[in-house]
């Protein structure tokens, strides 16, 4: 069951090492600290995700570089958010970008606020200036498989969860999936630019229909899949309890304020309730797919 372990505070962090040639790159820390996964195979390797500031991804990549000789010739972004693509700029230009083509909107629609960033991450403020964003070279739509060699690499949009545009990385034979932010562990989900019932839905999908042994989050440490269920324990929870207070009549900001999170209230930004009761208001409308301002969820 979903909440019965300990809450951990911290976690083993680094390149680790998740199957023959599979390995998470895990942080840990506050806002806009992700993951990220190195997949090598016989002639290449394959980048999931490339963080956020020129420290994070520099010393993933020197992690990369101790762990395998062969050059890094793809990388896929899981989804468009800045802490998962503003690394893409230390990455060499001739290495093509893959993702959904909905992440490749969606990253044109809501632009890059590097003002915003630094506000909230004022300890990286001198990094987070005269960047640009990087877009996806190669986008495709419903699934595309890639081979590195032998090792098979399934991407999988199943559709607005997290974002629109999110992208599951899956390894049939070694059943490790990589899946972006669809999964938190221990850190409390983004919700502000998610359909909440629309995640639901993927994540019981995944649940269901992958035979999942590995699971890599976008935050917080490696799990199994109750990694994943415990984060449909979250989004259940707040759904339903955002429900009842909804139909009460009850403002968004209130009705954040006295959802009994349980153990939920150990994870880490606690306080990011109030964007999933919000956008979940929205969602009650008919206005699922009306995101909540980075100001208003309080920098994401």
């Amino acid at each position: 069951m979903a909440g019965t372990r300990k809450v951990p505070t911290s976690w083993k962090t680094g390149l680790q090492r998740m199957a023959p040639g599979v390995y998470a790159y895990i942080q840990a820390g506050g806002l806009n600290v992700s993951n990220a996964g190195l997949i090598v195979g016989d002639d290449e390797a394959l980048v999931v995700d490339s963080l956020y500031v020129r420290p994070m991804t520099q010393a993933f990549q020197e992690a990369i570089r101790k762990a395998t000789r062969k050059p890094v010739r793809k990388i896929v972004c899981t989804h468009h958010h800045a802490d998962h693509t503003l690394g893409l700029t230390w990455f060499e230009r001739d290495i093509p970008v893959i993702a959904h083509r909905h992440m490749r909107e969606r990253m044109i629609e809501t632009g890059l606020d590097l003002a915003h960033y630094r506000g909230v991450n004022p300890e990286y403020a001198d990094e987070l200036k005269r960047l640009k964003q990087r877009f996806p070279d190669v986008t495709y739509e419903g699934g595309m498989t890639l081979r590195l060699g032998k090792r098979v690499v399934e991407l999988h949009h199943l559709g607005h969860a997290h974002s629109k545009g999110d992208t599951v990385v899956y390894l049939p034979e070694e059943r490790v999936l990589f899946t972006g932010d669809i999964c938190f562990h221990y850190v409390t989900p983004a919700t502000f630019d998610a359909h909440v019932g629309g995640w639901i839905r993927v994540a019981d999908k995944i649940l269901k229909t992958f035979p999942v042994e590995t699971i890599v989050p976008g935050h917080g440490p490696p799990g199994d899949k109750r990694a994943l269920e415990k984060t449909l324990g979250y989004l259940r929870l707040v759904r339903r309890e955002a429900k009842k207070r909804f139909e009460k009549g009850m403002p968004p900001k209130r009705a954040a304020r006295e959802i009994p999170l349980g153990v939920y209230a150990e994870w880490m930004k606690p306080d990011r309730v109030e964007q999933a009761v919000m956008k979940l208001y929205n969602e009650f409308k008919g206005r699922g797919e009306q995101g909540i301002s980075l100001h208003d969820a309080r920098g994401g």
